[in-house]
């Protein structure tokens, strides 16, 4: 399954790569999710798109709101949106 989090930032370039940091650190301690990146979404309104691939929804969300997900500033990362894709299918 491939997810990817479409968002927006409004912080500096430095707190976003410290952001990007702590999310790979969290994604590499949980088996079923690994992260693939962050990406230019030309085609969407948003700034920035991360890209995953995991075995569930659910293990990507222990990722995002555990104890070791960067915390979230909603002045910095105002809104986003999931785009969810099954498969590979056969």
């Amino acid at each position: 399954m491939i997810v990817l989090l479409y968002f927006d930032w409004f912080g500096t370039a430095e707190e976003l790569k410290k952001s990007e940091e702590k999310l790979t650190a969290a994604c590499a301690e949980l088996d079923g999710v690994e992260y693939k990146g962050r990406y230019a979404p030309d085609n969407r309104k948003y700034h920035f798109v991360w890209l995953f691939e995991v075995e569930s929804y659910d293990k990507l969300l222990e990722v995002l709101t555990g104890p070791k997900a960067p915390p979230r500033d909603y002045k910095k990362l105002t809104h986003g949106t999931f785009e969810i894709l099954r498969g590979p299918l056969s």
